[in-house]
Order: C-alpha cells, then sequence, then structure tokens
C-alpha cells in the first residue's frame, strides 16, 4: 500500500494517494470501487503510468482503507457529498474524474449535480447506469443476509479463492501478480469486519421502490460535461448494454469497449491510461473552458 497523506474532512478521518507534479490544467481525482478496493488498489498501475504528467489523487473512499466510513447505511449521493467536501478541503475546485464502478457512479452524480467542479469525466465499469442489481432478487436476498461475508472471509484466507473470484473482473486471473492477489486478500480481511459495501448496499436498496437509489438513467441526458465511458465487454456485474444506452443519452459521450470485466484498471492498465491520457489532453472546446455556473479556472 501506498503513502497515504492524512487530514479530517467532515469530521472524519480521511486519506489520500497523491502523485504527480502540480499543473496549470485540474488535477485527476481517482475514485475506485465498492467491496474488495482502496485508492490503489485499482488505480495503482494507472497512477504508475501517468504521474509523470499530471497531479493524480486517488482517495480512500468512506470506509475504505484509511477513511472512515459513516457508521450507518449510506447511499451515491452520501458519498458524492462527501467527494464534494474531500475537493473543498484540497481547495480543488474544478478537477477532472474518472471512477471505476461504484467510484464511477459518483463521477456521474458530482457532473450532474456540480457541473462547475468538473472539467471532464471518465466512468469506468461504471455504477448508476442501471436500476437493478445483476441477478437482481438473489443479489437483494444476498445483499440482506450476512451470507455475503462469507466471500470476505474466503478471499481473505485463500489465494485460490481471489483468482476464482477474479474470473468477473479480469480476463486472465491466473497472471494477476501475487503482491495484487495479497493484496486483495488484505482488503478482504478488513472488509470483513468494516462491512463498507454493505452499508452502501442497505442504503441504496432503501425505501418502498424495487429500484437502487443512485440509479441515474434518467437524469444523464442532461449531462452537459465531456465524458469518456470505458467499460469491459464481459463485464457481468454491469453489462455492457446499460454502458451503451447510457452513452447513446448523453450527447457528444463516447464508449471505448475492452476485453476486460469488471476490473479494467487492473486488466488493461496500459489502454485504460492511454485512453484517459488522449481524453484529458484533447484539445480545449467551449464546455471545457468554463463549465456551467463557472468562471474559467
Amino acid at each position: 500500500m501506498r503513502p497515504r497523506r492524512r487530514a479530517t474532512v467532515g469530521g472524519r478521518a480521511a486519506a489520500w494517494v497523491e502523485a504527480g507534479p502540480e499543473g496549470a490544467g485540474p488535477p485527476l481525482v481517482l475514485l475506485h470501487g465498492g467491496g474488495f478496493d482502496r485508492a490503489d488498489l485499482s488505480w495503482g498501475a494507472v497512477i504508475d503510468r501517468l504521474a509523470a504528467e499530471r497531479r493524480l489523487i486517488a482517495p480512500d473512499l468512506p470506509g475504505y482503507g484509511g477513511t472512515d466510513g459513516f457508521g450507518r447505511p449510506h447511499d451515491l449521493g452520501d458519498l458524492t457529498d462527501w467527494l464534494r467536501k474531500f475537493l473543498d478541503h484540497l481547495g480543488l475546485p474544478r478537477i477532472d474524474v474518472a471512477g471505476l464502478s461504484m467510484g464511477g457512479g459518483m463521477a456521474l452524480r458530482l457532473a450532474l449535480d456540480a457541473p462547475e467542479r468538473v472539467r471532464r469525466l471518465v466512468p469506468v465499469a461504471s455504477y448508476g447506469l442501471t436500476g437493478r442489481l445483476p441477478f437482481d432478487a438473489a443479489a437483494r436476498r444476498l445483499a440482506r443476509s450476512e451470507t455475503r461475508l462469507a466471500f470476505y472471509h474466503a478471499a481473505a484466507g485463500s489465494a485460490l479463492a481471489v483468482r476464482a473470484g477474479l474470473f468477473m473482473a479480469v480476463s486472465r486471473p491466473w497472471t494477476v501478480p501475487r503482491d495484487v492477489v495479497a493484496e486483495i486478500r488484505e482488503v478482504a480481511a478488513e472488509q470483513a469486519e468494516r462491512r463498507s459495501f454493505g452499508a452502501f448496499l442497505a442504503g441504496e436498496l432503501a425505501g418502498q421502490g424495487r429500484g437502487l437509489r443512485g440509479d441515474l438513467t434518467a437524469r444523464l441526458p442532461g449531462l452537459t460535461r465531456p465524458a469518456l465511458f470505458i467499460h469491459g465487454a464481459r463485464d457481468p456485474l454491469v453489462p455492457l448494454r446499460h454502458a451503451r444506452a447510457a452513452t447513446a443519452a448523453i450527447p457528444g459521450a463516447r464508449l471505448v469497449v475492452l476485453r476486460s470485466g469488471h476490473w479494467p484498471p487492473r486488466d488493461c492498465p496500459g489502454r485504460v491510461s492511454r485512453e484517459i491520457r488522449d481524453f484529458l489532453d484533447a484539445p480545449v472546446t467551449g464546455s471545457d473552458a468554463a463549465a456551467p455556473g463557472a468562471g474559467a479556472r
């Protein structure tokens, strides 16, 4: 695990990884996913490739790594509110942002709620693109059951169990380096105690309806920031059709499809890094120069 910077954000301890030089443009904030994750687990290989070119900030999200959780069920709105407080603490009025899975939903929600704070965004295998969980009925039962903790305990106790689970995430799980497998086991042991993703699912499933509270599909046509979606062709958790529908709904959005599952930043770090670099370095347009409600920064 990389060294963290630490502060208090919203009354709770927060930690983040920072790399790269100060630049003239906004920094790139990298948001990790839920479950078996923390800042540099998903984004470490991308940080290695982009750190020479731009300032990168990858926070441990609430309940992960060195950042305190909410201590209660929470949803995508809670996480995005925390993100805004985190950016305020760092004095960042405007950012580029890339988010994986749950972090992708946060990136989209931030750009929808506060477009003046986002120059460009890259949702990767993003949450928020559907109102249903995969295998919805069974997934809802599992989300409300303590049985789900068995997955964390199995991964914490066995490298073989980790590699079996990676079949949903990467194209060649047997090639994932041993140090990454060891880090996943460490995170799994931590999350078996903290249960952060369970608290997120509890918040997302709260209410009388059958939908997820973080479903952003109805709002996507109103997204005004340039967006590049990156998605795995065989993602079982957020099937590719949802990314295609989201891209079609957002004016000017683009979609890159990779030979991957639900973990493109680790499965294809070189390709993901190049796509992000090219997208962020593309010529500035009028919409990039000043977002709605924001002056040029």
